[in-house]
């Protein structure tokens, strides 16, 4: 193993290290040879490997020594090396630990030890407090191994701060837990303790335990699946239990799906079969859903005998796919014969197993790495069909833009909105408000010291278009060709040229290379080269069905 030694002190107090630049057989010795400093750890390449530090406190007298584990970091405590000798009736040394968004802290027996437990004959008192964050997305790893503790003076409960819904705190060897009065307690299948913490605040019916991992408000429980008792939460339904189905009938449950995914842990090219698809009130019908639903991008919305996946009815309105959530928790419902259930008021399809059982974390097999590529093989359902283009999606995507509209007071529009901008000055057009076709712009001749920029109004492809799409580019306009002229000569910008910014990857339209524009394009001094007054002729092959709010379309 690899090792690395790094100071903290007076002269250099607070200290960022990151993550990436380390091996995963790396053990970084970090010395705090002054109180009140501070390590951060960060993750800015996305490294999957896990930093091993062991902390030594060399210091005569007790302070605070701080820890901030960065947003998608990991890092594993190893060992503590006290070396400072306390006096009775001084404050306690104080360990103050973060964990950002998706950042994971780890807690080795040989740290556990040191740290929370005390020798009664020895005067020495210490202080962990390990911060959440509060937004919801973190782990800690806190491992006692064969410590064998007890409820006693000599042992410091860790004060967790600021948990909340998707935090998951794994305690290895745990099979059960209890929460009163503020404490959180955990024991084995034996009956001895192995972790205690004070945690104040937390909710008892937010609490998930199961497998010595504890989640706080897991995202996307909480959803209410009808029966014939009232609606219940699907993560408190279990087999046996009856559900209402959407004809009016009664089905049993089987069996009850559930696995919760990490965004950093997501391949981006499965991002938009894997992030929550978010359905708000009355998004599809009058008080359906009846609260905001999220559902998974492929799981299917029944329409009149068809089903559709989630993912084809986004309009960026009302229908939204929330790619900054960072931990998520899926549940699915297995009948004992495939049904359409009530969610949030909203017909939706039971599970089926088409061979993708293994995605889901109780299962008998368990995918490490899941595939989040369709599943092949669905059977045929008599009366139901399985839409995934064509006419019968095209007709359920208009009504549901036509809703968002009127729900948003906004509108599609195909007007562009089409402008240039040099040195921080708005130019419009000088044949008036075109959209498509030859586009005339007089750029002044203080355009020559800055970049020029292509403005237009954007939107997502699979947004706005009534056909069902999975494109996510941002499109603003589709350029054909870029020409400046100036003093009387015409010249052509290469439209591949590298230093373009703001443009997508060139296609084919209709024998023309186009590009589309994000809605904000970039043309930088060094490109086009303007000395004094010129003009700029966009050749706009396209244009785009685009969002516009209720004052723009007044304006």
């Amino acid at each position: 193993m690899a090792d690395e030694v790094i100071y903290i002190n007076g002269e250099n107090p607070v200290v960022t290290v990151d993550q990436g630049q380390y091996t995963d057989d790396t053990l970084l010795h970090v010395v705090y040879q002054d109180w009140d400093s501070v390590l951060n750890v960060t993750n800015e390449s996305g490294s999957s490997d896990v930093l091993g530090i062991d902390v030594n406190v060399p210091l005569k007298v007790a302070g605070v020594t701080n820890l901030n584990v960065g947003e998608g970091a990991h890092v594993k405590l190893e060992s503590l090396l006290v070396q400072y000798v306390h006096v009775t009736g001084a404050p306690p040394a104080v360990y103050n630990y973060s964990i950002a968004d998706g950042g994971t802290l780890e807690m080795a027996p040989q740290f556990v030890g040191q740290v929370i437990v005390h020798d009664l004959q020895v005067p020495y008192s210490s202080q962990l407090n390990i911060d959440f964050g509060g937004s919801g997305t973190s782990t800690l790893i806190f491992d006692t191994g064969d410590l064998g503790l007890s409820p006693s003076s000599s042992y410091t409960y860790p004060e967790l701060i600021g948990m909340s819904g998707g935090d998951q705190l794994i305690i290895p060897g745990a099979t059960s837990f209890t929460y009163e009065d503020g404490t959180l307690r955990f024991q084995n299948s034996a009956g001895g303790y192995v972790a205690f913490f004070n945690a104040s605040g937390l909710d008892p019916d937010e609490i998930h335990f199961e497998n010595g991992v504890m989640t706080y408000a897991c995202y996307l429980k909480g959803t209410h699946i009808a029966t014939p008792d009232g609606e219940t939460r699907i993560e408190d339904l279990k087999a046996g239990d009856q559900v209402l189905t959407a004809s009016g009938g009664t089905a049993t449950v089987k069996w009850l799906g559930h696995r919760t995914l990490r965004r950093q842990r997501i391949p981006a090219k499965d991002a938009v079969r894997a992030f929550p698809i978010l359905f708000k009130k009355d998004s599809i019908a009058r008080n359906r859903p009846h609260r905001d639903l999220l559902l998974s991008p492929g799981h299917h919305v029944y329409f009149d005998g068809a089903l559709i996946p989630a993912m084809l009815l986004v309009n960026g309105r009302t229908i939204i796919q929330q790619f900054d959530m960072k931990v998520f928790e899926y549940f699915h419902i297995e009948l004992e014969q495939f049904d359409i259930v009530l969610a949030e008021g909203v017909p939706a399809e039971s599970y089926v197993d088409t061979g993708n059982r293994a995605m889901f974390q109780n299962a008998s097999a368990v995918a490490l790495h899941p595939d989040f590529v369709p599943a092949e093989g669905r059977p045929h359902i008599e009366g139901i069909t399985v839409e995934r283009s064509g006419p019968v999606v095209e007709a359920v995507r208009k009504r549901l833009l036509q809703r968002a509209q009127v729900l948003t007071q906004s509108a599609r529009v195909t007007d562009p909105d089409l402008r240039v901008e040099a040195n921080g000055q708005e130019i419009r057009a000088q044949n008036g408000s075109p959209q498509e076709g030859v586009i005339r712009f007089a750029l002044p001749a203080g355009a020559a010291r800055g970049d020029v920029r292509i403005c237009s109004r954007s939107a997502v492809v699979r947004e706005t278009s009534v056909r069902a799409r999975r494109d996510l580019r941002q499109v603003g306009v589709g350029l054909a060709r870029i020409t400046i002229e100036e003093q009387g000569i015409r010249r052509d910008l290469d439209l591949l040229d590298a230093q373009l910014g703001g443009l997508h990857a060139p296609q084919d339209a209709y024998g023309v290379a186009m590009r589309w524009t994000n809605g904000e394009a970039v043309i930088p001094a060094a490109l086009h080269g303007i000395r004094g007054p010129a003009v700029l002729e966009l050749h706009v092959l396209r244009t785009y069905s685009y969002w516009g709010d209720a004052l723009q379309r007044a304006a």
